[in-house]
């Protein structure tokens, strides 16, 4: 009969916890995703000198993270971006545009940062655990890409480019 009031209590101790996990995860359910102003998108213009990046096949939730490179050796590497944006995924498809001050050969990666938490997730052999996409929407090979298989030019009027995520 010792035990009956041990089991009452774990029974409440487990019914508090279940009930403010609860509470706390519709908290912050509706809470906005954490995006930088610094990594907004340009609006896009025809017009204007822009690389213009449709993205497809994306899912739903999260957010999409979209870099431009513009140099071979910094190809991918976290300090080697030209810029970065960040949306709020709310389509299976979006159009995000960078402004360049000139012609010239860029690449372009971007993955969908399902969990927002601003880090492309990676399996343990380093190859991402999250959808993910280039530009020339390259096919995959065993280590990292080449800025070669995703370089593209940009004229005098931009670059309009199409990267369909490749989901792992």
């Amino acid at each position: 009969m010792k035990n009956k009031p041990f089991n009452r209590n774990f029974v409440r101790f487990l019914f508090i916890l279940v009930i403010g996990l609860f509470v706390f995860s519709l908290v912050h359910a509706n809470e906005p995703l954490d995006i930088w102003s610094y990594n907004t998108d340009d609006s896009c213009r025809a017009d204007q000198m822009q690389i213009r990046v449709t993205v497809r096949s994306i899912g739903s939730g999260g957010m999409l993270s979209v870099g431009l490179y513009d140099d071979p050796k910094k190809f991918l590497k976290k300090k080697g971006r030209k810029q970065r944006i960040r949306i709020p995924v709310t389509e299976d498809q979006h159009m995000v545009c960078f402004n360049i001050k000139q012609p010239g050969t860029y690449a372009v990666a971007v993955y969908h940062d399902v969990d927002s938490n601003h880090k492309l997730r990676k399996r343990w052999n380093m190859t991402p655990d999250e959808p993910f996409g280039l530009s020339n929407n390259p096919a995959q090979h065993f280590g990292l890409p080449k800025f070669s298989d995703s370089a593209f030019v940009a004229d005098d009027m931009g670059a309009d480019i199409v990267i369909h995520l490749q989901h792992p």
